[in-house]
């Protein structure tokens, strides 16, 4: 799965992918005059909208998770009957506007399998063809015609801006599969001994051998990991979000540094950090409620939380 597709809610399903998609044309192609074609009163005529550029649409959701070679079985289907369509429907596109067609998209979440990109190249020359045998007939065809496939991440810019001024009612899914054993490996000794240190301030334990100590450095462990992941894939896919989050994270950061250093007893330590998780979750909630799911932003804040362990900005007393 793409990354995109991950960080969206749920099984998407086709009238909602088909909103999303027409959102976005309605942005990225906005001073092409982009026009979106209700399918009432009299059908959509095959495609979704149109601009003044001849670029029309159309959209694809599989109904239910297919194999690889099933999805592109369903594909390649599509494109195939709504190629058709258009050639069969050039009365109807004229009534509605639409100038000679230059590029016809085909907007499908993802696929996998390259034969889809291969049949599209096929149908393109078998239209070029029919329209060159008999031009008079496909006037509404242009004679640079082209297929494109596209995908969730080929409109990444407008999927964010439109979760970002919460123009849907999509949120981004941040909630990951924890395992038992966190791979520490991929975790800095360092920040580890440091996430470890900090947790006995908090649990006033000082037993290394000690099963919940033990525990809940693994836990945060596993989520200072998941957070960098996670923030990446954000600053690649999303980057106004995460530059959004960057910067929530990075205020209260201090705030954290304040509250932890000015506290001169360490029987406060659990009560500070319990009012700290509160007081961020908070905070997340009143920003991002409208772009994340509720399990993302508890998600989020275990892993700003655990990267403020392993570094220096959160410090409790030991002594």
């Amino acid at each position: 799965m793409s990354n995109i597709m991950g960080f969206i809610e749920g099984y998407m399903t086709g009238n909602a992918w088909e909103d999303l998609c027409v959102q976005c044309y309605r942005i990225r192609y906005q001073n092409d005059d982009y026009i979106a074609i209700p399918a009432t009163q009299g059908g959509d005529a095959g495609i979704e909208g149109f601009t003044n550029k001849g670029i029309v649409h159309q959209c694809y959701c599989p109904e239910r998770q297919y194999s690889d070679n099933e999805l592109y079985n369903h594909q390649r289907d599509k494109l195939t009957s709504d190629i058709e369509k258009l050639m069969k429907n050039a009365d109807r596109l004229r009534a509605l506007g639409v100038p000679p067609v230059t590029e016809w998209h085909l907007n499908i979440p993802e696929y996998k399998d390259s034969r889809i990109l291969a049949h599209a190249e096929t149908k393109r020359q078998e239209v070029v063809k029919v329209k060159k045998d008999k031009p008079a007939d496909y006037v509404h065809i242009s004679d640079s015609f082209r297929i494109v496939i596209k995908t969730a991440e080929d409109f990444t810019p407008e999927i964010s801006r439109i979760i970002r001024t919460t123009l849907t009612d999509m949120r981004l899914n941040l909630a990951i599969q924890h395992s038992d054993t966190p791979d520490w490996t991929k975790c800095d000794s360092r920040k580890v001994a440091n996430i470890q240190r900090k947790i006995k301030a908090v649990m006033l334990v000082y037993d290394d051998a000690n099963e919940a100590l033990n525990q809940v450095v693994g836990i945060y462990v596993d989520y200072y990991i998941s957070g960098l992941e996670i923030m990446n894939n954000l600053r690649i896919d999303f980057p106004e979000i995460y530059e959004d989050i960057f910067q929530l994270e990075q205020s209260y950061k201090r705030e954290v540094s304040i509250k932890t250093l000015m506290n001169i007893d360490k029987a406060m330590n659990r009560s500070l950090f319990d009012n700290i998780l509160n007081e961020f979750q908070l905070k997340l909630e009143r920003d991002f409620s409208q772009r994340f799911t509720q399990a993302s932003i508890g998600e989020l804040k275990q892993d700003l939380v655990a990267s403020w362990l392993a570094d220096c900005s959160m410090e409790f007393r030991s002594d």
